[in-house]
């Protein structure tokens, strides 16, 4: 596999996988906080989430160090003043990456709230 074609895996793996936390973190703080009792969003409660959160958190914490060893040569030669300059289309992809992702990262607060009462399910709209 050739150098490039890894980094644009892992940084693939962690756009989503940031992505995903942000939109786990979101989801918990606002949609699922603390004391929320049998509230659920699809049927997964604030302690599942939880544990959901924190996976995809430790494999982002992977595949960041992942990124910074593939781009060693890269930071050296910044720190030491040889970078090039960027192109635009990494701009483009970058913002493009940015609307995805603030979009993404709303959308399980924008999802239903189910509350769980002794076996009975209801749902409503909680914002």
């Amino acid at each position: 596999m050739q150098h490039t074609t890894l980094i644009k895996i892992i940084d693939l793996f962690s756009f989503v996988t940031l992505t995903l936390m942000i939109s786990t973190g979101t989801l918990l703080k606002f949609t699922l906080p603390p004391r929320s009792g049998g509230s659920v969003v699809w049927d997964l409660s604030r302690h599942d989430w939880g544990n959901i959160h924190f996976y995809i958190s430790v494999g982002f914490l992977f595949l960041m160090t992942a990124h910074l060893l593939a781009h060693a040569r890269f930071i050296k030669s910044v720190i030491t003043g040889k970078a090039s300059t960027e192109k635009n289309y990494r701009v483009a992809v970058g913002i493009v990456g940015l609307i995805t992702l603030i979009s993404l990262a709303f959308a399980p607060v924008t999802s239903p709230v189910t509350e769980v009462e002794k076996g009975r399910q209801h749902y409503h709209q909680s914002h």
